[in-house]
């Protein structure tokens, strides 16, 4: 027998109602049967699917575990029918409460026997993570169950996941609590093993700090500490790696109990200290970067991770103490010779002076005896002063050379850095010294002060400095200083200079006594204001005598003057 209307052949009543059943279920589905359906048609919200041969239904997708797009004409699905109507022709189905039973089942087997399960991490609480399981069942991580990294983002991300609570209620879903701790123990004491020291692996950069780098192996990080990043040590960690970047390192050393792994890059990269003794021999004349300034010298970066240092010694010829700063900055260019390496120790002692050549190797035509010479005043002394012709070429200016007059202080009379000219009175090539003189760039003016200024002569001059026994008198056109004892102020008795002078004062006087013995160093003169008054009376009374109106004699006018 054959049914006309599907063509199904029918061989014996046992069939023909087997088949009269099938009919009917397919014409009368019920509500909570468990169907599988075919897909016929994927629109905006919902599913249009066959169920059986005979009937369509639809799955809206709020029933539905995953997003409409993720579904296609064809795809078969499990579903739990919740309505149908006959009459109306409407049956509606929903994929979830099918999951739904189902996962709850999975989810009593997987706590019995501690099998992982999948699971979407969906937001963030207080506490820890909300966890899809099997798309339709909520579970919590409590943050310290998480095992994520600190800069790891796990939202929408699937992991797996061990069911550590599980509680069903009576109304509403059931309590599930999930934990990936023990899982990632595992897997990282696995992977602790197998990152044994010398190993070189592969990872990517996740952080970047001033510290270090810190490198994603996988279900663990490493360190890679600033100083293993390169043999430049003045190299910032961002300037060397990037964030995202793939690296190959090697594993310097593992701390199995804390699970942490210390990395080096610079381990893989070549060590310019190995053949610095063929690069850099000794004598070579080599250009780098001064990258720092020391007290006792600077240092000089020839290569990425190779430097050397000039020492203080080997930056200037002169003996005398110059500031470094003066010399080199920090970034500049230089040149500088090779004198010895030490790969062992990483040591590398460079010199500045030897290329720049010894200046004393040309003293001797430069600066002959007598020449008059610009220089610069450096360093002041108890006893005279330094004073520098050019870099590195110094001399010193003893304290009889500085003035043809006398001295009270250097420091009241000359500063640091003051430009003056200097006459070289003598040479020493061996012993690095040159013999200055400031006074005799001009003729000694005490020569011409002697020859026209006799005892008795007038002088005019002004007061220069005090004394406790007198004043020091600057004389006009001579430019040499005489002595005014305090008795020869005036005629009246003076206890203290300042008791009648002042400095600046503009003064008459007349020369009492001159020593000029150049030889033996000794010049000076005394003057005398009082003479120069009594000798000025004198004239006056002489040229009073001579005035015939005149009744008076010669000595009553010396005796009157007694009286006075």
């Amino acid at each position: 027998m054959v049914d006309g209307k599907d063509k199904v052949e029918i061989k014996n009543m046992e069939e023909a109602l087997q088949h009269m059943e099938d009919e009917q279920f397919i014409s009368t589905p019920k509500k909570g049967a468990d169907v599988e359906v075919h897909i016929l048609d994927v629109i905006k919200n919902e599913l249009v699917v066959e169920i059986g041969a005979k009937s369509e239904g639809i799955i809206p997708s709020n029933e539905l575990v995953h997003p409409v797009e993720h579904y296609k004409v064809g795809d078969i699905i499990k579903g739990e029918i919740i309505y149908s109507n006959e009459d109306e022709g409407v049956i509606t189905i929903s994929e979830k409460r099918r999951v739904y039973k189902e996962s709850l089942e999975m989810l009593k087997e997987a706590s019995r026997k501690g099998t992982p399960l999948k699971g979407k991490v969906s937001g963030k609480n207080k506490g820890g993570f909300t966890v899809n399981i099997l798309g339709v069942v909520e579970g919590f991580l409590p943050r310290g169950q998480a095992m994520f990294k600190r800069t790891e983002d796990p939202i929408g991300k699937e992991y797996d996941f061990e069911i550590i609570d599980l509680k069903f209620r009576r109304r509403g879903n059931p309590n599930i609590v999930v934990s990936r701790k023990k899982l990632n123990e595992e897997l990282i004491e696995k992977a602790m093993e197998s990152l044994e020291e010398g190993k070189i692996t592969e990872g990517k950069v996740e952080s970047i700090e001033k510290f270090g780098v810190f490198v994603d192996l996988g279900l663990i990080s490493g360190l890679i500490p600033r100083s293993e990043l390169s043999f430049d040590r003045d190299a910032e960690p961002s300037d060397i790696v990037s964030v995202g970047q793939m690296l190959k390192v090697m594993v310097l050393k593992t701390e199995k109990n804390k699970n942490k792994i210390t990395l080096s890059l610079k381990a893989l990269q070549h060590d310019p200290w190995v053949n610095v003794q063929s690069n850099y021999p000794s004598g070579k004349v080599v250009r780098g970067t001064v990258v720092r300034i020391l007290p006792f010298g600077f240092v000089v970066k020839l290569e990425a991770g190779l430097e050397g240092l000039v020492h203080s010694s080997e930056i200037f010829w002169t003996k005398r103490r110059v500031d470094i700063r003066s010399v080199v900055e920090e970034g500049e260019q230089v040149e500088v010779e090779v004198l010895s390496s030490d790969p062992e120790k990483r040591k590398l002692s460079l010199s500045l002076k030897r290329v720049k050549g010894n200046p004393w190797d040309e003293v001797a035509d430069k600066y002959p005896v007598e020449k008059v010479c610009d220089a610069k005043i450096v360093k002041i002394l108890p006893n005279g002063i330094i004073a520098e012709l050019e870099e590195g070429i110094s001399g010193f200016v003893h304290i009889t050379e500085l003035s043809w007059n006398f001295l009270d202080s250097i420091e009241d009379a000359y500063s640091i850095d003051d430009k003056v000219k200097v006459r070289i009175l003598e040479t020493n090539l061996e012993q690095q010294r040159i013999r200055l003189s400031i006074r005799k760039v001009n003729e000694d003016p005490w020569k011409r002060a002697v020859e026209e200024l006799n005892k008795g002569a007038q002088i005019s001059g002004n007061i220069v400095r005090m004394t406790n026994t007198g004043a020091i008198v600057l004389l006009d056109d001579y430019n040499i200083e005489a002595f005014l004892p305090v008795s020869q102020i005036s005629v009246d008795r003076v206890e203290k200079p300042e008791d009648v002078l002042n400095i600046g004062d503009a003064v008459k006087a007349m020369v009492v006594r001159t020593v000029y013995e150049p030889e033996k160093e000794r010049r000076n003169m005394v003057i005398s204001i009082k003479q120069n008054s009594l000798e000025n009376e004198k004239e006056d009374y002489k040229e009073y005598m001579n005035d015939s109106n005149s009744g008076v004699t010669l000595n009553e006018i010396v005796q009157q003057k007694e009286k006075e």
